[in-house]
């Protein structure tokens, strides 16, 4: 990033912590890396950021970003305020692949928070659930960046990571052979997701009557269920997105980027049973250059996102991929932001490697948790074209466990226990996770073929693991 001379800044930014002298170079200008420059900055940090693509990337559809992350917009006033404008609060109901109606339409309700300890408020009220439009957010991060004088490099592709122990520095090579180098490399330049994203004009009555925002202008969502296929279908004031999860098709592949004809759509569509004809509608209207097709690979959990040296560390999808069904992936590459920028500020310049080690101590076992929820309830939308209202839950993701964590006073208040437990084997115990639960080394074959053995695997995820829960 460059900081322009002549820039003068606003007077509605956060307070900055004084300088630490600590040069951050993150990789990849996705939600996490923007939000990793942004809580760089105020944490007093120099950044730059550095992303592959020729131009700002503004595909996506609907994501969902937790209170947990939404709370560190409280230190930025515009986005707070722009946040409010672009997320909302939505309604949705379940239904069978068929279509067919399971339950009514219901807000998305968190569980009120019965637990304290670090990182945690005790007594607070459940927040709204913001739905947002992907592109709106990204570009709300992009601007706030633009307000401190702060240039993403686009059509830099890194080649090679490099780390110098002794010398303190890491660094990338980027295609062209330029060697960019920092204290310390933030890799957010993660795997890619699954999701397609439309805007439709609702022209087709049939679709519009089936298809709308509620009286009071509430956004509306319907989540299909069925065996090894779901769709979700979204309306608010200003768009229409659909996403479907199905089995892989051998041309499709893990990139934001790569668009599918509608036609070719419809012919997956055509091997569902039951898929119905207002669904192929919605397909039909969907512009040939805002249909995307990506890969979805499962990915194991991975205990390490610090290279040896401790200069570089992985954030976001490249140190924990989530299935869309964790609910989870934005929020918790944005929780990874809050919490390293909070790590390298308690550390200082002359310890940057305790800090990203400390970093991967504390937010491990918690995104760990994340992942396993992700695939359980993967698991429960795709067991039957003939599912029961009992099926119609989404499991552990309203819990307070997840919401009330406050990731920038974790990281500040657990850092010293867990750097201790790092360099002297000193006790230590999450507390970011569900109360009770011990983290046990799990792998995704083993989860699944556990489920088919019958072990309990839907956990008490507001309290802790059930007695006779294994995994």
């Amino acid at each position: 990033m460059t900081i322009s001379p002549s820039y003068q800044p606003p007077h509605r930014l956060p307070t900055r912590c004084p300088a630490s002298n600590i040069s951050t170079l993150i990789v990849g200008a996705g939600v996490g890396g923007l939000m990793a420059g942004l809580e760089c900055w105020r944490k007093g940090h120099s950044v730059r950021i550095i992303e592959r693509s020729p131009v700002r990337l503004t595909s996506g559809d609907g994501v969902t970003i937790g209170h947990s992350a939404i709370r560190a917009l409280d230190h930025w006033p515009d986005m707070a305020e722009e946040n409010e404008r672009i997320g909302y609060d939505f309604m949705y109901s379940w239904h069978k692949i068929t279509g067919e109606k399971l339950t009514e339409k219901a807000r998305f309700q968190l569980n009120a928070g019965k637990t304290q300890g670090p990182g945690i408020e005790p007594a607070e009220q459940p927040p709204k659930v913001y739905r947002h439009s992907r592109p709106k957010f990204h570009l709300m991060l992009c601007r706030q960046l633009e307000k401190l004088g702060l240039e993403i490099e686009y059509g830099k592709r890194v080649m090679e990571y490099f780390e110098d122990p002794e010398l303190q520095k890491a660094g990338v090579v980027v295609e062209d052979g330029e060697r960019i180098e920092a204290d310390v490399v933030l890799a957010a330049d993660g795997i890619g997701s699954k999701s397609a994203r439309v805007t439709i004009a609702m022209a087709d009555p049939v679709v519009r009557e089936r298809f709308h925002v509620l009286p009071g202008g509430i956004p509306s969502a319907e989540i299909w269920i069925g065996a090894g296929v779901n769709a979700v279908f979204t309306v608010s004031q200003d768009e229409f997105s659909w996403v479907l999860i199905h089995p892989d098709a051998e041309d499709s592949s893990e990139s934001w980027s790569q668009l599918v004809d509608p036609s070719k759509a419809l012919e997956t569509m055509a091997t569902i049973p039951g898929w119905p004809e207002i669904a192929d509608r919605v397909i039909g209207l969907t512009p040939k250059d805002k249909l995307y097709d990506f890969k979805l690979i499962w990915r194991e959990p991975q205990p390490d996102w610090v290279s040896s040296g401790g200069l570089i560390v992985q954030i976001g999808d490249a140190a924990h991929p989530m299935l869309p069904t964790s609910g989870n992936g934005a929020t918790q590459a944005m929780e990874d932001a809050i919490s390293l920028a909070a790590c390298l500020q308690v550390a200082g310049k002359e310890n940057v490697q305790w800090a990203t080690r400390v970093h991967n101590k504390l937010r491990f076992e918690r995104v760990t948790c994340l992942q396993k929820l992700g695939i359980i309830n993967h698991q429960s939308r795709h067991r039957s074209n003939n599912p029961s209202p009992s099926q119609a839950r989404i499991i552990g993701l309203t819990a307070a466990w997840i919401w009330e964590h406050d990731p920038e006073r974790y990281a500040v208040e657990k850092y010293s226990a867990a750097l201790a437990y790092l360099r002297e084997g000193s006790a230590f115990q999450n507390t970011n996770i569900p109360r009770g639960y011990v983290y046990r080394p799990w792998t995704i074959d083993g989860l699944l073929s556990a489920k088919e053995e019958g072990q309990v695997l839907e956990m008490d995820w507001e309290e802790g693991p059930v007695s006779n829960s294994r995994l």
